[in-house]
């Protein structure tokens, strides 16, 4: 089985998430058991589009004034 790089992208958005949630929560906003946000996170699996949507629209609502903050 050949494992391709995890996209940085949906390995951080799953980690902030998951710090700020936990994995179960995670996990039921997402509508995916553990096993398939941990592929995702390690390159097995491959996050559909409309689910890394939903990943931003859980980011966007922990951090509402993400778009906003200036470095």
């Amino acid at each position: 089985m050949s494992r391709r790089p995890p996209s940085p992208l949906v390995m951080r958005g799953l980690t902030i998430a998951e710090r700020r949630l936990g994995i179960e929560e995670l996990c039921k906003r997402l509508g995916a058991p553990e096993t398939m946000v941990r592929g995702w996170q390690m390159g097995l699996d491959e996050m559909p589009d409309k689910t890394f949507l939903e990943l931003v629209d859980i980011l966007t609502d922990l951090e509402p004034d993400f778009w906003t903050h200036k470095p």
